[in-house]
């Protein structure tokens, strides 16, 4: 009798921790339904500041209070090309909603390999340049593409290694979810 209420209680445990949405407004099944990897332990995302393409500085700490969505990317990886018109599209549709996208370019050498590409393919969200590999490291980023979504308080919501179709419905889900509370 007692290993039967045990098991129960652990079968309603196990419903409530995967079914109760986080204080993010997200739950487990939101982002792995887009394959994130959450990291234990809402880890905080490290600052850094980068230049923009057009030279600006930016730092992640400016935009605390929104949700950032940090893309790791590279002109010379076919996977990363063929998801920017997703990421555009999601753009232009949640850039008023509060998600901001920050993409970074891991490519090394003349910045106009980059610009050229941006040129070509029109893109409007920022695209900041890696120059050095000590922002890929901080981020565990081995390979692209690699993003993550940032909560307002600067914590890794979760990690999404490969490509994805950024402007799909799943994807969709997770992005108003995140900003349900904006």
């Amino acid at each position: 009798m007692t290993h039967c209420r045990c098991g129960i209680w652990i079968a309603i445990f196990l419903c409530i921790a995967f079914t109760v949405p986080s204080v993010y407004g997200l739950d487990k099944g939101t982002l792995s339904a887009l394959g994130f990897q959450e990291l234990s332990g809402k880890k905080e995302a490290p600052d850094f500041t980068l230049l923009s393409l057009d030279g600006r500085k930016v730092s992640l700490q400016d935009y605390r209070g929104k949700i950032v969505f940090l893309h790791f990317w590279a002109t010379w990886c076919k996977p990363c090309v063929e998801e920017f018109p997703t990421i555009e599209r999601i753009h232009k549709e949640y850039k008023d909603k509060g998600l901001i996208i920050l993409a970074v370019s891991i490519d090394k050498g003349d910045k106009d390999v980059v610009k050229s590409f941006v040129d070509k393919t029109g893109v409007s969200f920022p695209i900041l340049l890696a120059t050095d590999g000590n922002i890929k490291g901080a981020y565990w980023t081995w390979g692209t593409p690699t993003s993550f979504l940032i909560d307002r308080n600067g914590k890794i919501l979760g990690r999404a290694l490969g490509p994805r179709k950024w402007d799909s419905v799943e994807a969709r889900a997770l992005f108003e979810a995140a900003l349900k509370d904006y």
